[in-house]
């Protein structure tokens, strides 16, 4: 069973290859592999996904090894088709050339525990005619037909879907997007972190040269950087995720305040273009970027929770800068000093970019009461770094390091905190 990825079509493929293809999904059928893809849960598996038609009309075919029920809702930029399940399994390879006519890419992945979702990139605005199912063969097809339509039909579709969907934007339903699980409270008197593996699940996040997923180090340096804090007496450490499921970047920023955390990480591996540049990077939140590389990744960063194809209204322009200002005057100047002391130990154990400590609007730092930052552990767009972040014994050593920041933090926090209590009692 292959993980979440991404899969584009090619141009038009012969005859023979999709008879070869038919084939080899027949065989892996026969030989038991959708029994073996959802041994792990008991949950329908899609064993093949396939596009036929033109510019003006298409057909989608998914093949389920059982019966399943899904939801649909329209995007735009670009125009997308996304599909909501209950969980699924994928047995079905992705990038091979079966995608055609208006679908241009497939995006799928999980959502939650207990939510998949498929995303289809469409060339151009489109309306879903029909969407049925039925047995077939041994197979179980779930088919969609999709018609060429203008711009105004679109978004009309686009709103009627939003309007009855029930997997959809902010102030609705989220009981199938992921959400952060909830943890005991903290002990009485405990500094608490919480550490946040950037994007999973349908979210792969950036993918280096050598094919790493950044969800994937990012996921196993968070574990072993929790290893690591729990066992540091006063510090109570959780995760945002604990597996590849998607979280959103709002999600996330509300576990850390329900957690009443003292300091929230979120890890990431981000790939940019200049492919030179290598090392770890310290992020704070500011509106205005320090750099070019700190935008881009911002952008980037932020785009999260359209890739896994969940829309959120903009806030406006003063609420914006409100949550800003209240980030600068309550906590910016923590997040700025647990920042250069990260920046400290990493460097023992870790090369560093040129100017550390850089900052920019990232959505996942906005929490106005939290003291955050973003750690790069390096960048998947260079070699280097990617065969680094590969390695267990380096991710151990500089885990260890930020472990270690995150417990002077949480001493100096302490005693700033009790001057100020002290402080406040003799006024």
């Amino acid at each position: 069973m292959r993980p979440a990825e991404t899969g584009t079509a090619q141009g038009p493929g012969s005859f023979a290859a999709r008879l070869f293809a038919w084939l080899v999904l027949a065989l892996a059928v026969s030989l038991g592999f959708a029994h073996a893809a959802q041994a792990a849960f008991d949950a329908p598996v899609a064993v093949d996904v396939r596009a036929a038609g033109d510019a003006d009309a298409t057909r989608i075919i998914i093949s389920f090894d059982r019966p399943v029920s899904a939801d649909h809702k329209l995007l735009d930029h670009p125009y997308r088709l996304v599909l909501d399940f209950e969980r699924i399994g994928y047995g079905f390879e992705a990038g091979d050339d079966t995608l055609k006519g208006m679908v241009g890419a497939m995006r799928y992945g999980d959502m939650s525990e207990t939510g998949s979702r498929i995303i289809f990139e469409i060339g151009a605005p489109f309306e879903v005619v029909e969407l049925s199912s039925g047995a077939a063969e041994n197979f179980y097809r779930l088919i969609i037909d999709l018609r060429r339509t203008d711009e105004a039909a679109f978004q009309q579709a686009l709103l009627d879907t939003m309007a009855t969907s029930s997997i959809i934007a902010r102030g609705s339903k989220t009981d199938r997007l992921g959400s952060a699980p909830l943890a005991p409270a903290p002990r009485s008197g405990a500094f608490t972190v919480v550490l946040d593996p950037g994007h999973g699940g349908i979210d792969s996040g950036a993918v280096g040269v050598g094919g790493t997923r950044e969800k994937d180090v990012v996921l196993a340096f968070a574990r072993t950087m929790r290893d690591e804090l729990q066992a540091i007496g006063g510090v109570e450490v959780v995760m945002t995720r604990e597996d590849d499921v998607f979280i959103s970047l709002d999600e996330r920023v509300r576990f850390a305040r329900q957690h009443g955390a003292a300091l929230f990480v979120s890890l990431h591996a981000d790939s940019v273009r200049q492919s030179y540049v290598r090392g770890a990077t310290v992020y704070t939140i500011s509106d205005k970027a320090s750099d070019s590389v700190a935008a881009e990744i911002a952008r980037s960063e932020n785009l999260s929770d359209s890739i896994a194809g969940i829309v959120y209204e903009e806030e406006s322009g003063p609420v914006a800068d409100i949550l800003v200002d209240l980030a600068r005057q309550e906590t910016l100047g923590f997040s700025v000093q647990f920042a250069r002391l990260a920046i400290s130990h990493i460097s023992r154990a870790s090369r560093i970019i040129n100017n550390p400590h850089r900052y920019a609007g990232f959505r996942v730092l906005k929490a106005p009461d939290v003291p955050s930052v973003l750690v790069e552990l390096g960048y998947l767009s260079n070699r280097e770094d990617e065969k680094l972040l590969n390695k267990p014994e380096w991710r151990a050593e500089l885990a260890a390091e930020l472990a270690a920041a995150v417990a002077e933090f949480g001493a100096l926090s302490g005693r700033q905190l009790a001057g100020e209590a002290r402080a406040a009692a003799g006024n």
